[in-house]
């Protein structure tokens, strides 16, 4: 019998006798592999025509319902992952009758080095199944025949892997066992460095809908996928884009909720997008966004428009000082940042992630911190603590990204904060002499050659909120009350307007639409606005598109978003201001085809 590497133990059922893992170690995945007898010979494809199930109960009665996996012969297998120390019953089901009805136990056991799942939290972030302990999402692509030491080395704690290249199927209903082993050697490996595994099925929702073109065989595959792989630390990324494909929302949606209510395990569920996946938020099945817009102003709207975590993908082939800069103003819009591409861990741009993850995981609450706003000469994170009639939380620290070196004013609550100036490339620290207090923080980077971090800590005051340091113990998860805030969409209240085009005009899919906002008036708040510019025409389902950013210049209203002929699109100005307070405004214009309408 083979033995998947790093799995603990592989057990042998039939009919007429069953032996179950045993101690197997928690956050381990352990599989059970079936020989069909030979009343199961009428299955001359088990991959399309064996249903097998098991329903493991834990030993705090929780249930987990898992699909078996063809791997080829008569083999199917159940890979499960015990998620608490204790004993385990299981039972079968399916069409296998010589099956059905079958149960066993076995026992599994605590481990000082098991890595739990991940899951989000607090809003914006993540943490770890067990303990409350924070999660700090950084991942790349991983490039296969690369050392995962090599990333584990730099501190990576997500890497991404695909499931469905050209020679991963031969048919709609024949995956190809070899390389489906060598992805499950792969997957293992990631798992067994503590890392968790961003799982994406396709490029595109084209590839698979071609792939498997029933909807009978969509499920199977998505059922097979979950079997042979959610018993791994992972989270769920279909494709990595979905904006140009025909009806792709439909068929995300479609996958998601299956992938919903079949992963026993509940892992975080996305996709990657050119664009943005958040535009698919409204059909249930998400509970995290991936940002693939290059535009800090498309990330920061968002992070004050939903409330779960948000990745932002950043082009790994960017030059070393674009690449950082893109890394520190995502992360200071609210994101946690994946390096794509066939990029080295060791690269220049892998060597800056790593400084990242050495500031963030050890200086930074970074499982607590939100955008702060009240900040001149850059931009920042904090945890700036809340004094209302509701709440008298005090500060924790600011976090401010100077990438322009000028003088930089951040109000604080007035408390001692020890100063650090950060080298971002490399996440070294510089620490003033003397600890600064008061409630208006002005000062400039060591120097003007480059960019840089400012960090006002009040590290006595963090030390007193963990036990034992960061990630070990953490004592208040949730410090404060993360601020939702409720959007202004009454266009009275709003300082701008969408002045061009205008109402009455009908825009052309595929043409150039020409477009301006204008500020109906200045104030304090409207000496910074970021604009994001999307549109939906609702009737042909296709989902929402960004459209533009920023206050002029010209849009295209992709074709793929009119199916039915002549309709009506819905299109909404979000923007930003400096304070942070976040307008809606909503229009309606009328869109042909070309030759059917005009465009002004």
């Amino acid at each position: 019998m083979r033995l998947l590497p790093g799995v603990f133990l592989v057990a042998v059922l039939t009919a007429r006798a069953q032996k179950p893992c045993a101690d197997t170690p928690v956050y381990t995945p352990c599989d059970i592999a079936i020989e069909l007898d030979a009343a199961a010979g009428q299955h001359a494809n088990p991959y399309a025509t064996v249903d097998l199930w098991a329903e493991f109960r834990s030993p705090e009665f929780k249930t987990f319902r898992v699909p078996a996996f063809w791997d080829g012969g008569r083999r199917m297998i159940f890979r499960f992952t015990p998620m608490e120390a204790g004993q385990y019953t299981y039972r079968l089901s399916g069409n296998i009758p010589s099956l059905e009805g079958k149960i066993d136990k076995f026992t599994s056991v605590a481990s000082a080095d098991a890595t739990a799942f991940i899951r989000r939290a607090n809003v914006h972030h993540w943490q770890y199944t067990e303990a409350r302990k924070p999660h700090l999402y950084m991942g790349a692509d991983y490039q296969p025949g690369t050392p995962v030491d090599a990333y584990a080395a730099r501190k990576f704690s997500h890497l991404a892997v695909r499931a469905l290249p050209a020679n991963a199927f031969s048919g709609p209903d024949q995956p190809a066992n070899a390389f489906y082993r060598k992805l499950d050697e792969q997957i293992m490996a990631i798992h067994s460095k503590g890392i968790t595994t961003d799982f994406i099925l396709a490029e595109t929702p084209a590839d698979i809908r071609n792939a498997f073109p029933t909807p009978q065989q969509l499920e199977r595959f998505v059922r097979y996928i979950i079997a042979r792989y959610s018993a791994f630390n992972l989270t769920w990324q279909f494709v990595n884009a979905w904006e140009t494909t025909p009806a792709a929302r439909e068929l995300l949606k479609e996958i998601g909720l299956q992938v919903k209510k079949l992963d026993p395990y509940s892992h975080p569920r996305s996709t990657r997008a050119a664009q943005s996946s958040a535009y698919l938020g409204p059909d249930g099945w998400m509970d995290f966004t991936v940002n693939g817009s290059a535009q800090d102003a498309v990330i920061a709207i968002e992070h004050q428009m939903n409330t779960v975590p948000q990745i932002a993908l950043i082009d790994g082939a960017l030059p070393e000082e674009a690449f950082r800069k893109r890394l520190w103003n995502a992360t200071m819009d609210g994101a946690y940042p994946v390096m794509t591409g066939n990029v080295s861990p060791d690269s220049p741009n892998g060597k800056t992630m790593a400084g990242w993850f050495t500031f963030m995981s050890e200086r930074v609450r970074h499982w607590d911190i939100e955008p702060y706003f009240d900040v001149e000469g850059g931009r920042s994170i904090a945890i700036p603590g809340i004094r209302n009639d509701d709440y008298d939380i005090d500060s924790v620290e600011y976090v401010v990204y100077v990438e322009s070196p000028q003088k930089v004013s951040v109000t604080t609550q007035k408390h001692g904060y020890e100063v650090y100036w950060v080298n971002p490339s490399t996440g070294e620290l510089r620490k003033e002499k003397k600890e600064w207090k008061g409630d208006v923080f002005e000062g400039t980077p060591p120097d003007a050659t480059r960019d840089w971090v400012l960090h006002l800590s009040r590290d006595q005051h963090k030390e007193g909120m963990l036990k034992g340091g960061v990630f070990s113990g953490v004592v208040k998860f949730e410090s404060w009350p993360v601020p939702v805030q409720e959007p202004e969409r009454n266009p009275q209240k709003a300082p701008f307007e969408l002045v061009q085009p205008g109402t009455t005009d009908t825009l052309t899919v595929g043409q150039p639409v020409k477009y301006s906002i204008n500020l109906k008036r200045k104030t304090g708040g409207t000496r910074r606005m970021m604009y994001v510019i999307t549109g939906e025409i609702v009737r042909d389902g296709q989902g929402t598109r960004l459209l533009a950013v920023g206050p002029e210049g010209t849009f295209t209203i992709p074709p793929v978003t009119l199916t039915g002929g002549p309709g009506v699109m819905n299109v909404r100005v979000a923007a930003l201001n400096a304070p942070g307070k976040l307008y809606l405004l909503d229009y309606i214009f009328n869109v042909a085809t070309p030759g059917a309408g005009s465009s002004k």
